[in-house]
């Protein structure tokens, strides 16, 4: 996955390749500013990746609908400070 906020900004996420596994809820931990929102905002459709290949069960999400895709993920922020430095995101 290769993201960037605008065509004519630099890429924010470089080759991202992650494997979220079905019933199970994922952490997502890093220090701000390292990409996790980003990584949300892709999946959710928020923000589009720059190469396009987000891919969930394999389907590529940009051939679904919004609708169908937002309302079969869910996100759960929690305590920021769960390790010293970091913030936390649960997906299910």
């Amino acid at each position: 996955m290769k993201v960037r906020y605008a065509p004519h900004l630099p890429l924010v996420l470089h080759g991202l390749t992650c494997t979220f596994y079905a019933g199970l809820k994922t952490g997502i931990v890093g220090r701000t500013e390292s990409g996790k929102t980003i990584l949300i905002q892709t999946l959710f459709q928020i923000i589009e990746s720059a190469v396009r290949e987000v891919v969930i069960d394999g389907i590529n999400i940009s051939s679904i609908g919004l609708h169908d895709l937002r309302s079969r993920l869910s996100i759960h922020p929690l305590d920021p400070t769960m390790f010293e430095g970091t913030e936390t995101i649960w997906i299910h």
